[in-house]
């Protein structure tokens, strides 16, 4: 058993409460994130503890009721993690699925967010602000990167326990069981359907017909190396026309990438190394530094290759040729093709000007750079592993933290006026200056719900 997530339960006696699966599921429990405690909570009188009481059955039937969801979708990830908290549920309703609050029944649950980032998920859980009309004050807070296999033994441990608790009691027979027992019976097929729905932020369980047919359609007509980000990204009320932009926008890719005047391979070459020793750290550890450490260190290595010192311009057109498609996306950002070693790129609408689609091609690269082996890609919304990385990789190929930090020595300032400079000496946006200086410069790289772009 991972200790990334350990849910620690001791069985208690129930008297007066009448629901036997409440009754037979009554504990003390303790959430530990990394060796941190999630439910240290505060009485009344001041006092701190890190258990709670209660009944784990919610908790269980509410992790099998969204165990796809909970596994899959990863499109919360573009949210940033400060907003994941249970007083957002109506700007977010996807929280219902995701923060440990949705499991309701009158029971005191932690503000506990998990978001699936591909084979990272991100937890994350807040203090509550009072006491409100609770006797009991969760006072912890914190944020983690864990293997998402981990989570999912976590998480499970909690539903089998529950489990066999419901057995010795007798109670072997319920809605739990149906459910946890059902998806444990279920083929590849139907788990690869499950999973592949949730990425749209639906429920398995209840889609519609039509949906699943279009869901099965597109499987079978889109290259499979860019379905995962594709249903990661499109508009689920318009999965048809997403996909049909995505197959022209595939063709007008393979155009641009006859127009990219340089080949990959220098580029493949230096970076090689660091992608050998990534796909080791990521094996051993879900540490929060790895997505932009890599992308920062690969646009880091390309430069020096290229000899291009922190102050110039980096100009991505020889290596990533471009094509604009203006017809609505339906929520894809751009299609990225990789031909005989030559990079192309189709960016959907809105598109705001030179930097962003400076930006979009750096993006490009450093996904097509990152997996070698990948001849296509999706530019996705999602902020998973790889886009982390590729953002990571733009912002530094574009515009170095060492360069902007030389910049801003020589201006004598950091305020927004300096930061506009900055920006119109790169030719990228105030807004990707701003991001590398609070993620870099400033010191705060790695920190758990730090900026993406």
């Amino acid at each position: 058993m991972s200790d990334a997530l350990d849910v620690r339960i001791e069985w208690l006696d129930a008297p007066g409460v009448t629901t036997p699966e409440l009754a037979a599921t009554w504990a003390r429990y303790e959430v530990w994130v990394n060796n941190r405690c999630a439910t240290q909570v505060e009485s009344a009188d001041g006092t701190l503890r890190r258990s709670v009481y209660g009944s784990i059955y919610p908790l269980a039937e509410w992790i099998a009721s969204n165990w796809w969801i909970l596994m899959s979708h990863i499109r919360p990830s573009a949210v940033e993690a400060r907003y994941w908290t249970w007083p957002n549920i109506r700007a977010y309703p996807w929280l219902s699925q995701h923060n440990f609050r949705g499991a309701g029944d009158g029971m005191a649950w932690p503000n506990l967010t998990f978001v699936a980032e591909g084979a990272v998920t991100h937890v994350s859980w807040v203090p509550d602000n009072n006491f409100a009309s609770k006797p009991i004050r969760f006072a912890s807070n914190g944020s983690a990167f864990i293997q998402t296999d981990a989570a999912s033994e976590g998480l499970a441990r909690i539903v089998n326990l529950a489990l066999e608790r419901l057995s010795e009691e007798g109670l072997p027979k319920t809605r739990l069981a149906e459910e946890w027992d059902a998806i444990a019976k279920m083929d590849s097929e139907e788990r690869e359907f499950c999973q592949t729905v949730a990425r749209l932020g639906l429920d398995p369980y209840a889609v519609s017909d039509q949906t699943a047919d279009d869901v099965v359609r597109i499987a079978s007509i889109l290259p499979a190396e860019l379905l995962a980000d594709f249903f990661d990204s499109a508009n689920p009320a318009a999965l048809t026309r997403a996909s049909d932009w995505t197959q022209r926008a595939i063709v007008a890719a393979d155009r641009a990438s006859d127009r990219a005047r340089s080949s990959l391979e220098l580029l493949y070459e230096a970076v090689s190394s660091r992608l050998d020793a990534a796909d080791d750290l990521i094996k051993s550890t879900a540490d929060v530094d790895t997505p932009w450490t890599i992308g920062y260190a690969m646009a880091r290595r390309i430069r020096s290759r290229l000899d291009i010192e922190d102050l110039a311009q980096f100009d991505t057109s020889p290596w990533v040729g471009l094509s604009d498609l203006s017809a609505p996306s339906n929520g894809i950002q751009g299609v990225v093709t990789v031909n005989r070693s030559r990079c192309g790129l189709a960016l959907g609408p809105p598109r705001t000007g030179a930097s962003m689609s400076r930006f979009g091609q750096a993006r490009a690269l450093g996904r097509a750079l990152s997996h070698p082996q990948q001849r296509r890609f999706v530019l996705s919304l999602a902020r998973g592993h790889d886009e982390k990385v590729a953002g990571a990789f733009a912002a530094e190929l574009l515009a170095p933290a060492a360069g902007i930090s030389q910049s801003l020595r020589l201006i004598g300032k950091s305020d927004d006026a300096a930061m506009e400079a900055v920006a119109r000496h790169y030719r990228v946006s105030p807004l990707l200056v701003r991001h590398q200086f609070d993620n870099q410069i400033a010191g705060t790289v790695g920190r758990a719900g730090g900026n993406d772009l």
